[in-house]
């Protein structure tokens, strides 16, 4: 053991040698210092190590915790299939984020050997679904979920198809693989996207689908990428692009899903969906979780909104009270935007496009102004309403003002988003549906 531990002790020493002293007053300070167990050439050549040089010499008793403790390190990281002292070097080296630069490379303009593989998921499960989705989940997404595995264990996902025919999705599955102990088996911009319908904003992260036919589904919409959702709401992508908010919390959305479905079906699965019910308000109520009317949250979002755009469900942006700084209406009535999108849409030729795209640049035109003068809630408005309306046609602009508005906005989780959706945006709903 002693021929072992002086032959790795040299090593050590030779390494740092030779990666630790170049240009070290441009280096960062190893975040783990003298605990710092890394010996790859990339770490040393980026952080500096000014404790471990030179190499104590260790007493046998000291040599026996040494070891105990790398073992119980490697253990760890092995566990979670991570490497969680990687990402953190992403992020201290880049002064970001590493939720959002690890994997997508926000503030990071270095080249990458391949953008699209998954960043190594952190230990905290937490930090795990906001590192691959880029926003958190709120506490009652957890609480769900417990929920759901105190009934069913063994296929969690899938506990509400036969009673809603709806399905966890999103981060249920990777929440599900977590405690699996499974990797996802898809890469970062197929977790973006994989449950990203044809009309969903970056704003909104589908949890649950229902029929596929229809493109059922249930989610998060959220304001800000750093704020807690403001709603559940749902969309049926064959009916077009309107988000309708459910409730505050996952509870009260699915218990009045069951409330609608518990006066159509027959007697003996009336009975169950009923214990069913029961069971999730007594969950909710014993969590403090409340269970509200839709018609509450849909005041309570109307009281903030400062615009409806076609989705109908509204955006929320800071507006000082005195000066009214923040926000100013478009020009133009939501119907003649639509009147507008159609002949463009429906243009016969690329001539005939430009010259029906004129009313759509003034436009454009009248957010730029805005912008200058800090009302930078119209481009997010217009960008959204173009979003919504659908047509590839539209992308290149919808880009240049959700771009603009979520960078101004501090949004710019909601822009990789973004871009992630537009590269492949189809749409999932089996049935033909037009604009």
């Amino acid at each position: 053991m002693d021929s072992r531990l002086e032959s790795t002790k040299r090593k050590r020493t030779k390494t740092d040698e030779e990666y630790s002293d170049k240009h070290s007053e441009h280096k960062p300070l190893c975040k783990y210092g003298e605990n710092c167990y890394q010996k790859n050439s990339h770490h040393l050549q980026k952080f500096r190590h000014p404790q471990r040089d030179p190499v104590p010499v260790l007493k046998p008793e000291q040599e026996l915790q040494v070891k105990e403790k790398s073992n119980e390190s490697i253990t760890c990281l092995m566990s979670s299939g991570s490497t969680e002292v990687k990402e953190q070097e992403t992020s201290e080296a880049n002064g970001t984020s590493s939720s959002v630069t690890a994997e997508h490379g926000i503030g990071n303009q270095e080249s990458k050997e391949d953008d699209s593989e998954l960043a190594h998921s952190p230990l905290n499960v937490k930090e795990n679904i906001k590192q691959k989705f880029l926003v958190e989940m709120p506490d009652d997404f957890y609480q769900f979920w417990a929920f759901c595995q105190s009934i069913c264990q063994q296929n969690t996902l899938e506990l509400f198809k036969a009673s809603l025919g709806l399905q966890l999705v999103g981060p249920f599955e990777l929440l599900d693989q977590t405690q699996k102990k499974s990797k996802p088996k898809d890469k970062s911009d197929n977790l973006l996207t994989k449950w990203r319908f044809y009309y969903d904003p970056p704003e909104f992260q589908t949890v649950m689908v229902g029929d596929l036919s229809k493109g059922y589904h249930i989610g998060y919409f959220r304001d800000a990428p750093n704020e807690m959702p403001a709603f559940v709401g749902s969309n049926t992508e064959s009916e077009g692009c309107v988000l309708t908010p459910l409730s505050d919390n996952l509870f009260s959305a699915v218990s009045q899903l069951l409330s609608v479905i518990v006066k159509k079906v027959d007697p003996f699965k009336k009975s169950q969906l009923t214990s069913l019910k029961k069971q999730l308000e007594d969950w909710a109520n014993k969590n403090g979780i409340p269970i509200e009317p839709q018609n509450q949250i849909l005041k309570k979002r109307k009281k903030l909104m400062v615009a409806k755009t076609f989705y109908e469900c509204g955006i929320v942006v800071p507006v000082d009270k005195k000066t009214k700084v923040g926000y100013r209406e478009i020009p133009e009535t939501s119907a003649n935007i639509k009147k507008i999108c159609k002949k463009i849409v429906e243009s016969q030729n690329l001539s005939e496009q430009n010259k029906n795209s004129d009313s759509l640049q003034e436009l454009v035109t009248y957010v730029q102004y805005a912008n200058d003068e800090s009302d930078y809630g119209m481009g997010l408005e217009l960008g959204l309403d173009l979003l919504a309306f659908g047509g590839e046609v539209f992308h290149p602009t919808i880009l240049h003002l959700l771009g603009v508005a979520y960078e101004l906005l501090e949004r710019k989780e909601f822009f990789v988003i973004l871009k992630a959706h537009l590269s492949n945006r189809r749409r999932l709903a089996t049935a033909k549906t037009g604009n």
